[in-house]
């Protein structure tokens, strides 16, 4: 869908601190009525981007620490040999 949303769509924070999420948006996102969102904050750019929430986050988060202990097998090693050692 080549959809683009016009700048200046708004949407009003009512009394109890809720608001609507624009039909385009729910368009473009395919979102309906009690679909949930995931809102990601930027602070210091004071922005925020909102996506469907996955259905299975298992799924979703699925490989998400590939690489954060770079060679698995030798960071495991070293676990277990300092674990031998006194």
């Amino acid at each position: 869908m080549n959809t683009q949303i016009n700048p200046t769509t708004l949407t009003t924070i009512s009394e109890v601190n809720q608001t609507a999420v624009p039909s385009i948006v729910r368009k473009i996102l395919k979102v309906k009525h009690g679909d949930k969102l995931v809102w990601q904050i930027d602070e210091s750019s004071r922005t925020v981007m909102v996506k469907e929430a996955p259905k299975d986050w298992g799924t979703y988060l699925l490989g998400a620490g590939i690489g954060v202990y770079g060679d698995v097998q030798k960071y495991v090693g070293d676990l277990r040999r300092d674990r031998k050692t006194p």
